[in-house]
């Protein structure tokens, strides 16, 4: 009862208490996550939407329009995880749909900064502040021993704040989904009794859920091909969106494999110290084990599971 009443009480407070302390952030999100699915799995669906509902209206009636620059609307993905769980979802589509869901929203907090960018006064501003950062360091010389000069420097930061501002929304999705995740995760503990507790080398999602890294390699060739900035940048999101997704996964069913009895143990020793040595090429094909095992489905495992 207590749980109940101390969740009730941050879904009506915390946006208001978050935007006037300035606190806003993920750790704030995580305890109005961990409050909608308390209140929704005991109370059901609706009586965590009506409270969550109720503490952004107080914080909008409060401070109005600029409430929406510090609110992050990634706790109402937990609405939908609740959902699941009332229809009886397996967990990999509940998971899937939630942190879908859990990802456009993060994507959404970005949207004023996607439309402005970073301007060219910012950029350069950020690019003197770094350089004299390596001179007081004395990397600047030791970068010019090695024959790159300032020019160059100033070129690779003004290259990596494109890449930056171009892959931010993908970062806040990732973000997004990693918040709901932890929640998801720590909850089904909470929960363990009355919910299918599923193993960590047993994750997997949907087999449908491939088709998003599908569109995002079309995205990005077409994007490519014609010259269309907006497809480009959506593809390479999702690409690294499914990137992080994937990576997940491969390690899974990395692990999976590796708890096989089938496999010698000398052979499992020398895989990891393989990984280990060669470690950016093991990244790379645990992120491509991953990808591939939505489909193939290595493990074998069955579609309820």
């Amino acid at each position: 009862m207590a749980q109940d009443y101390l969740a009730r009480g941050i879904l009506m407070t915390f946006p208001v208490v978050g935007i006037a302390m300035g606190t806003w952030g993920f750790f704030w999100e995580v305890f109005l996550l961990f409050s909608v699915f308390i209140v929704g799995r005991r109370k059901g669906i609706l009586t965590a939407s009506i409270f969550l509902t109720l503490g952004y209206i107080a914080a909008l009636l409060v401070y109005r329009v600029n409430a929406i620059n510090y609110l992050g609307f990634v706790p109402l993905a937990g609405l939908l995880g609740v959902f699941g769980w009332q229809k009886g979802w397996p967990v990999r589509v509940n998971f899937f749909w939630s942190a879908v869901l859990a990802g456009t929203l993060g994507v959404a907090q970005t949207l004023p900064f996607i439309v402005h960018g970073i301007d060219a006064n910012t950029a350069s501003a950020m690019i003197n502040t770094t350089i004299e950062q390596y001179q007081a360091s004395g990397m600047l010389e030791i970068m010019g021993q090695q024959g790159i000069n300032e020019v160059q420097i100033r070129d690779i930061l003004q290259q990596g704040i494109e890449i930056y501002a171009l892959v931010i929304p993908s970062i806040a999705a990732i973000l997004a989904i990693i918040e709901f995740g932890f929640v998801f995760y720590f909850v089904r503990r909470l929960f363990r009794k009355d919910l299918v507790w599923v193993p960590f080398t047993h994750w997997r999602l949907p087999w449908y859920s491939v088709w998003g890294a599908v569109l995002g390699i079309a995205c990005y060739l077409l994007g490519d091909q014609f010259s269309w900035a907006f497809i480009r940048g959506l593809g390479i999101n999702l690409m690294v969106v499914y990137g992080a997704l994937t990576l997940v996964l491969g390690i899974c069913a990395y692990l999976f494999l590796l708890q096989s009895p089938k496999i010698p143990r000398i052979l499992k020793w020398v895989l990891i110290l393989l990984n280990l040595i060669y470690f950016m090429f093991s990244f790379v094909s645990i992120i491509i084990f991953g990808l591939f095992d939505l489909v193939v489905n290595f493990r074998r495992l069955p579609e309820e599971s």
